[in-house]
């Protein structure tokens, strides 16, 4: 309690009430409570024991009942008191009763926790029959204490001391949920510096959540309190579409409080995105693949049109480009998760990124800007070996050659990575477009794919997206084309077609398309087939020397296998090697090495012409995960097994 020479140095109404307090009256503690915003300086570093006497842990009732009213209120206005000496830190000294709540509050704090999990649970979250106090007021007492944990010392440059304690990781974690869910209409805004400001808990949950979330047992809380990673995933990629709507706001500019929470908040949801993604690889690719990546991009957009004061782009990088290389080394469709960042105008975004200090990214470098921009146009190279990345580089090349940043045209290094980039964007796109012109394949609306039918008097146009006219019968909205299941690449216009492919060549060409295209046959191997084909041809063609010498140094190393020797081609690295036929068996889904060389001459009059026979056959190498490498037979041969026995049966019956 306070000393009588203390006692007596406070205004009398003050006096009368501090008595009150101290005799248990809940009226005196709420008028104090009132009091308290006009008090001195020294007036409030006086009362600060009187609002601590009563949080006793011990006296925390099992459940809420009439006896334990008097309780239950007199640590409500205690915490409410608390509450709002602290609304009262910017502004004051070293000497301020800031500095000294913040004391008493460190010092106390094992003995504050225990109340506030008990108000949080009972009355907030409903689990109680009787309750004395109300929901909303127990809401606001709870959060706005979270939030000065969390934020006024922080503020200032320093912290509380006040450690986010395991006891709390379930009401953060469920208060954090209620408040999205609500948009603050329970969990109410929270006035800082004496009203000036008001920030809503969904920003300063966020803050708390990136805090804790680095502890296991805290994410465990989260996903059961939430019901699974989708509902956590969800609510931070709302939090990140509502920092795009804040960063949007005309007012933004004019209020600097919450300019300057819109990076800290935005790195914040993405370190929660990134961090729930790490605990369940089937949930990362059915939902946070599809939908995070290209809505932390959109929100980095944004955020980057911002003026200065808005945060350092830089800062938002650190979290958002680590992220996108996570999802290039895990996620089993690492093109869409590019393909989705680039939509969100991740490259234009990464080149006009100033430079504003050093970060650390996952790749254990140590990256500024241009670390950034030279990493990116790595990705970038890698994947436009894939028909959809590519497609859409094509479509934005130029405009991205115009519209390059400062950083990229000051750096001579920079310079000659992307001048490389662009010259093999512009290359593979005609490339791409001769092969097209060749075979002929067909645009579905689930991309480019092979599309053949075998009967000799039955032809599908190219252009299905304007015409399809199939002589066998029907028209393209009654024809079902029926796909492979084996190769999952040929598809044919009916049963019979299907049947006679069969049995006249796709019986033989059905593994080798299918080893074209990895056992796994991923959508984006499989429509990315013409374009693969068409760059091996022109790998050869260009790199026919070297490759001559690389066969007679093979023959020489593998005289048993000298008319077996395979040419392995790294099209995405522009090198070639020569190995036997029996190291690349692995290919073909258990055939045997006698068996592959049996198919293979008996599919073709002679499968080598347009290798000159110099080697039996390639293979090439890409990218299917970032850093990672996918052996594929030849799309080139894979292709002309099947196309080839189609023109030959169809000249035959035009003759």
């Amino acid at each position: 309690m306070i000393s009588a020479t203390l006692l007596s140095q406070l205004p009398q109404d003050l006096r009368r009430l501090v008595r009150g307090v101290s005799n248990r009256s809940v009226a005196d503690f709420e008028e104090l409570c009132d009091r308290l915003p006009g008090c001195s300086t020294s007036e409030l570093c006086i009362l600060q024991p009187v609002l601590y006497m009563y949080l006793d842990p011990d006296r925390i009732p099992a459940k809420p009942n009439p006896a334990a009213t008097t309780d239950i209120e007199l640590v409500y206005w205690s915490l409410l008191a608390i509450v709002v000496t602290l609304g009262r830190i910017d502004g004051f000294g070293a000497d301020s009763p800031a500095e000294s709540e913040q004391r008493y509050l460190i010092s106390s704090w094992n003995r504050v926790t225990p109340w506030l999990v008990f108000f949080h649970d009972q009355f907030i979250m409903c689990r109680a029959n009787y309750r004395p106090v109300d929901r909303t007021s127990v809401i606001k007492l709870v959060t706005s204490l979270l939030f000065h944990v969390s934020v006024v010392g922080g503020n200032r440059g320093e912290t509380t001391g006040l450690p986010i304690t395991p006891i709390l990781y379930r009401p953060i974690a469920e208060l954090w949920l209620l408040a999205l869910k609500t948009k603050d209409k329970d969990v109410v805004c929270l006035s800082v510096q004496s009203g000036a400001h008001i920030a809503s808990f969904r920003v300063f949950g966020s803050f708390l959540v990136a805090e804790c979330i680095r502890n296991e047992s805290f994410v465990t809380i989260l996903l059961e309190v939430s019901g699974g990673i989708d509902t956590v995933t969800s609510t931070a990629l709302k939090y990140v579409k509502n920092v795009r709507l804040m960063a949007k706001d005309p007012d933004i500019v004019s209020n600097s409080f919450k300019l300057k929470l819109l990076v800290p908040m935005f790195s914040c949801c993405v370190g929660i995105i990134a961090t729930t993604s790490m605990h369940n690889a089937a949930m990362r690719e059915a939902y946070i693949l599809q939908r995070s990546i290209k809505e932390i991009f959109s929100a980095l957009r944004v955020l980057q049109s911002l003026p200065p004061g808005g945060g350092s782009m830089v800062q938002a990088l650190a979290s958002s480009f680590p992220y996108l290389v996570f999802l290039l080394k895990h996620a089993d469709d690492p093109v869409s998760a590019f393909h989705q960042a680039l939509r969100a105008h991740a490259f234009e975004t990464m080149v006009h990124v100033g430079p504003s200090g050093p970060l650390e990214v996952e790749l254990e470098v140590e990256a500024d800007p241009h670390k950034i921009n030279e990493i990116f146009f790595m990705i970038l190279f890698s994947y436009i070996l894939h028909n959809k990345i590519l497609t859409y580089a094509c479509k934005h090349v130029d405009a991205w050659s115009d519209n390059l940043g400062p950083i990229v045209r000051q750096d001579g290094h920079l310079w000659d990575v992307w001048s490389k980039t662009e010259q093999t964007i512009r290359s593979y796109g005609m490339c791409r477009s001769g092969a097209e012109m060749i075979r002929s394949p067909s645009p579905s609306e689930k991309g480019w794919v092979l599309q053949v039918s075998c009967r000799p008097n039955c032809f599908i146009p190219a252009d299905l997206s304007t015409y399809y006219q199939c002589y066998c019968g029907g028209t393209a909205e009654e024809i079902y084309l029926r796909q492979c299941a084996g190769c999952q690449v040929v598809r044919y216009c009916s049963k019979r077609c299907q049947r006679d492919s069969w049995y006249s060549h796709h019986r033989l060409s059905c593994n080798f398309l299918k080893a074209a295209v990895g056992l796994s046959t991923p959508h984006y191997v499989k429509r990315s087939l013409c374009l693969l084909a068409a760059l091996e041809e022109c790998h050869i063609e260009r790199k026919w020397d070297n490759i001559r010498k690389l066969v007679a140094a093979a023959q020489w190393e593998y005289p048993k296998d000298r008319e077996r020797l395979v040419v392995e081609l790294a099209l995405d690295r522009n090198e070639e090697s020569v190995g036997p036929l029996r190291h690349y068996l692995f290919l073909f889904n258990g055939l045997s090495e006698n068996e592959v060389v049996s198919r293979l001459s008996s599919s073709c009059p002679n499968p080598r012409d347009h290798l000159r026979q110099l080697f039996f056959c390639s293979v090439i190498t890409i990218n299917d995960r970032y850093l990672s490498r996918q052996f594929l037979f030849s799309p080139c041969t894979a292709l002309d097994m099947e196309i080839v026995p189609q023109t030959l049966s169809r000249n035959r019956q035009c003759v």
